[in-house]
């Protein structure tokens, strides 16, 4: 089955924003675990983790550079399509490309699957310091 190519960019686009949402909810919710087993209280006491503690701020540090990593990749976006944009303006054009070689597209492209990575460390980190500590 053939589709144009605008279907596949409208594909590609949701597809990429889904993702990047996923990734952002899935690392404030491993923060958010984080925290809480660090913090602990008497309703949900710190986990017994013995050294793990330095692996937990780990984590904590991990998805915080993800979300900056998010950022980066946002403000990277915004600053590519502004420049595409300016040039069709001045160029009095309806229509323009944006140059997938250049640094900004690069750095875009570059951030989105290294906030895919440290994500999906970050849980996988979490969940193994879990295992462990409850198979103690």
């Amino acid at each position: 089955m053939k589709v144009p190519l605008t279907k596949i960019y409208e594909n590609l686009d949701f597809v990429t924003d889904r993702l990047s949402t996923q990734t952002r909810t899935l690392t404030l919710g491993v923060l958010s675990l984080v925290w809480l087993f660090l913090s602990g209280d008497k309703d949900a006491p710190a986990l017994k983790l013995g050294n793990s503690r330095e692996q937990l701020l780990a984590i904590a540090a991990l998805c915080v550079l993800t979300l900056l990593i998010d950022a980066v990749q946002n403000l990277a976006y915004y600053l590519s399509s502004d420049a595409v944009r300016r040039a069709a303006e001045s160029n009095s054009q309806a229509e323009a490309g944006y140059d997938e070689t250049s640094l900004l597209r690069r750095l875009q492209q570059g951030c989105f699957w290294a906030k895919q990575i440290f994500a999906s460390l970050a849980t996988v980190w979490l969940l193994v310091v879990l295992v462990v500590s409850i198979l103690k």
